[in-house]
């Protein structure tokens, strides 16, 4: 094995992997490890010393040599959504499944000792080295969390690609499109991961096996035309399981719908419909932005290699090139959950958007690490210019809005009406469906109401839905998922009978009073997820609801775990039936470093009577006591 040089500042080493050399005087950065063996021939060229290891992917033939590389002084840089793969990837193995099993995705591929790592590559940023800029390109498909690296080499851009594609436009490995049992996710994933890449107009590609792509283009147009075959073969599931088209249909990004002439969609098989209200000057507002298809929601047996949804670019192209967007001003998230706020961040450092959010949806969305508890947080935070109150009405470039409080799907949602170009449509994010129950006498769609448990449902959410809904009488409603539903006072009439029969029957199969039985989050501890130094003070706040019809004295105090100490032994409120407060407990970190979560709960007593050890938050306590 030999380096081969590639241009002036730039050589490969061919290994378990390609391992690709950026020099910079006696100093150099690589492209993945392979098993190390690069590291004894560097002399050759004149390098005395590896700065930077960038890893594209997390599997072992990119970095089992990493380790002899950190011996030596190097520094290591991993992609985001793999960090976990690499720092925790004992952990890993400890949790993943291995009889009944049916999470396909290569995460078993993963070394199996944790590696320290230096530097987190974050999508859509950048890594600065030695007056080198490599710029963090998603290319999810071969694995989920895997990046190409861009960069201006001796005078021409490279891509450095990973497991991607290889030379001639074909796929490296066929089995890693495989994400759940019996699909092939990965080939949609691939698609768009290999036409982001094409808009790089890189010159040559450098991939992980084979020799360097020096047609990029002519590839890439290659292999998409291999993809879109096997989209045609039949139940590949090539776009995933449960989207309600074709392979062929979803293999590409849905295209823009116009509904009106300010107006447009994303399209029926954009997983988390969002929607552009375009202002005719060349400005924009976003009604969510989330992820491009459902295949991305990763809700089935895939998800234990993950840790957190990945957003992938997706309309931003179409937005400006056919609908004369010039500046995506504003955007409004209909509710908390990822698949539709995921983009926002994106959009805040890509275009400086700003986000104006109902004060329920923005107390989450800016702080999700406290409120992680709930389910389906995006784990970024998002920044949140205006917060608007219930029944608030605002006004953008000529249109008038109105957002009103609507917890239906989850406790933390709005609904937003619009009045646009002259028609009512309200948004509901996630909180409306059609649906024919064939039951009660029932034989066409009605519209319904989502009931998840876990996101804090209480009876009296979905009456408050029905009220809004009663309030705006839309004349079209826009909903979270699915097609535009057309809204009648028959079919508003409809959904008030559907939340009070569902009230009724949830009441009937509990003792009263009811919400005691049915709200999860009565008790909620405040930040969910924390870290602290040593011997460092951390505050919590417990959230009370008092569902009982009576006032009530509610106590509450941590119970004392891996070194934790609590200060106080008892806190208390008072409260009357419906009323919420807040009591907040004190605690000191350990002495010591403890990297690993540890779970800190605590009691809650109702009147005196100890209910247990109701809620929970999650600790780790990272580096040096402050002094």
């Amino acid at each position: 094995m030999t380096l081969i040089q590639c241009s002036e500042h730039l050589w490969v080493f061919k290994d378990t992997c390609n391992v690709y050399v950026v020099k910079h005087g006696s100093e150099c950065l690589l492209i993945d490890t392979g098993s190390g063996a690069v590291l004894p021939r560097l002399s050759e060229i004149g390098i005395e010393r590896v700065d930077w290891v960038l890893h594209t992917h997390h599997h072992r033939d990119q970095c089992w040599g990493t380790p002899m590389l950190q011996k030596t002084g190097a520094k290591i840089a991993v992609p985001e959504y793999e960090r976990h793969l690499f720092e925790n990837v004992e952990a890993h193995w400890q949790s993943r499944g291995i009889y009944d099993n049916y999470n396909d995705s290569n995460t078993f591929f993963a070394l199996g000792e944790n590696i320290e790592i230096d530097a987190v590559l974050e999508d859509y940023e950048a890594f600065p080295w030695k007056g080198y800029n490599f710029r963090i390109l998603p290319a999810k498909g071969h694995t989920y969390g895997m990046i190409s690296l861009i960069a201006d080499v001796d005078g021409q851009t490279v891509a450095f690609t990973g497991d991607l594609m290889v030379r001639g436009g074909k796929l490296y490995q066929l089995h890693a499109m495989e994400y759940s049992y019996g699909d092939m996710l990965g080939i949609e994933f691939t698609m768009q991961s290999i036409l982001a890449l094409k808009k790089q107009s890189a010159a040559v590609a450098y991939p992980s096996h084979g020799t360097a792509i020096t047609e990029v283009d002519a590839d890439i147009t290659r292999l998409e035309a291999r993809l879109e075959k096997l989209s045609t073969v039949g139940r590949l599931l090539t776009s995933g399981r449960n989207t309600g088209f074709e392979d062929w249909q979803t293999l590409r990004d849905s295209k823009l719908e116009r509904i009106s002439e300010h107006l447009l969609w994303g399209g029926p098989y954009t997983c988390s419909n969002f929607y552009v209200v375009l202002s005719g000057s060349g400005h924009a507002m976003l009604i969510d932005y989330g992820l491009s298809s459902i295949g991305h929601l990763h809700f089935g047996s895939d998800h234990d290699g993950m840790q957190a949804l990945r957003f992938v670019e997706h309309h931003l192209d179409e937005l400006q090139n056919h609908f004369g967007v010039k500046e995506i001003e504003v955007v409004l998230p209909t509710h908390i959950h990822n698949d539709h706020i995921c983009g926002i961040p994106y959009l805040q450092r890509k275009f400086g958007t700003q986000c104006w959010a109902l004060d329920r949806v923005a107390q989450v969305i800016v702080d999700p690490a406290a409120w992680a508890s709930t389910p389906c947080c995006f784990h970024k935070p998002v920044k949140v210019q205006r917060t608007l109150r219930d029944g608030e009405a605002f006004h953008w470039r000529g249109f008038d809005f109105e957002i009103y409080y609507a917890p239906g799907q989850t406790e933390y949602h709005a609904m937003i009406l619009g009045h646009i170009d002259g028609k009512r449509l309200l948004f509901s994010g996630d909180n409306l469906w059609l649906f024919n129950p064939r039951a009660r006498g029932i034989e066409h769609e009605i519209p319904i109401q989502l009931t998840v448990m876990r996101n804090s449902f209480q009876l009296e959410m979905h009456r408050r839905c029905a009220q809004v809904l009663q309030k705006a009488r839309p004349d079209v409603l826009c909903p979270g998922h699915g097609a535009l539903i057309t809204i009648s006072d028959a079919r508003i009439a409809e959904y008030a009978d559907y939340v009070d029969y569902k009230e009724a029957a949830f009441r009937e199969i509990v003792d009263e009073p009811a919400d005691c039985f049915i709200d999860l989050f009565w008790a909620r501890m405040l930040p969910y997820i924390s870290e602290a130094r040593p011997s460092d003070e951390i505050t919590y706040t417990v959230k009370i609801r008092n569902n009982l019809e009576r006032r009530a004295v509610y106590q509450a105090h941590l119970l004392p775990a891996f070194g934790w100490r609590p200060h106080a032994e008892r806190e208390s409120v008072s409260l009357e039936p419906g009323e919420q407060g807040e009591i907040l407990l004190r605690a000191t970190a350990p002495a010591l470093s403890d990297s690993k979560r540890r779970l800190v709960t605590a009691e809650i007593l109702i009147d005196g009577v100890s209910q247990g050890p109701i809620c929970e938050a999650l600790v780790s306590t990272r580096g040096r006591r402050q002094e």
